[in-house]
């Protein structure tokens, strides 16, 4: 994740504020006539990711992409993605 987007409240750092997330993807479906999409990253269990991905899709998100790298990795580090089939 960018430090600028972290420091700002967005991106990657709304991954540990979820109701934030959920808030801007419910406030996008009432006010735009587009799919609204949500990328996001592994959080510390499958289960914690599961519940976010729940949550998202309850507030209207219309596709989840999964970047199967944890919040602190960076895109030279491999991808976890193993995990995507627990997440599907």
């Amino acid at each position: 994740p960018k430090h600028f987007s972290v420091s700002g409240g967005m991106g990657a750092a709304l991954l540990s504020n979820p109701d934030a997330a959920c808030d801007i993807v419910r406030t996008l479906k009432q006010n735009l006539q587009i799919p609204v999409t949500a990328k996001i990253r592994l959080l510390a269990t499958v289960e914690e990711t599961v519940t976010l991905m729940q949550r998202l899709e309850a507030a209207g998100v219309d596709a989840i992409t999964v970047h199967c790298r944890y919040i602190a990795q960076r895109p030279r580090e491999p991808a976890h993605w193993d995990k995507l089939r627990l997440l599907v």
